[in-house]
């Protein structure tokens, strides 16, 4: 007999405080641009050494969940999307926060991530955790895609070399 949670019968929910502007405080101290959608949501652009990748956050209230997805400026031709995928399932075994997939009719790769907050704030140290590991993963994952989409890389390979020119970096 299988047994699932139970949700409690009373609603004892401390209401999360949004962070959205937390975010575009954070955003605005690393002097990236920052366009404020309204209360819920927010588009910034941050420099990598790839090129500028943008940044989309939303919070939603009814859930208490924050997400953010991060799109790398890189367009998958519908011939690669298998190896794409492929080499995004290779990567999301090595990353311990959010996930890697195609972004719909954009194809694009999208790095996501959803922090859940019921009953609960989002703290700077958490936040910078959020944005350090966004920013290396997409930052270090990027050339694995490219060497896939336009180098003609297989998914192993490209995967093996990003992870030995990250681990190569002192």
């Amino acid at each position: 007999m299988s047994h699932s949670p139970q949700r409690p019968t009373h609603d004892l929910r401390i209401p999360s405080i949004n962070p959205i502007g937390m975010l575009e405080q954070y955003a605005i101290d690393q002097d990236w641009n920052t366009d404020r959608v309204d209360e819920f949501e927010l588009w910034t652009e941050f420099p990598t050494q790839w090129g500028t990748f943008r940044l989309w956050a939303t919070f939603h209230e009814n859930s208490s969940f924050l997400q953010f997805n991060c799109y790398m400026n890189l367009k998958v031709p519908s011939r690669l999307l298998g190896r794409t995928a492929e080499t995004l399932t290779l990567i999301n075994e090595r990353i311990w926060l959010g996930h890697f997939e195609i972004w719909g009719e954009e194809s694009m790769p999208v790095l996501r991530m959803v922090i859940p907050l019921r009953n609960s704030r989002l703290e700077d140290e958490q936040l910078d955790d959020i944005m350090v590991s966004l920013f290396q993963d997409a930052e270090r994952f990027y050339p694995a895609l490219q060497w896939v989409i336009w180098g003609g890389k297989s998914p192993e390979d490209a995967v093996a070399t990003a992870i030995l020119d990250t681990e190569g970096e002192a």
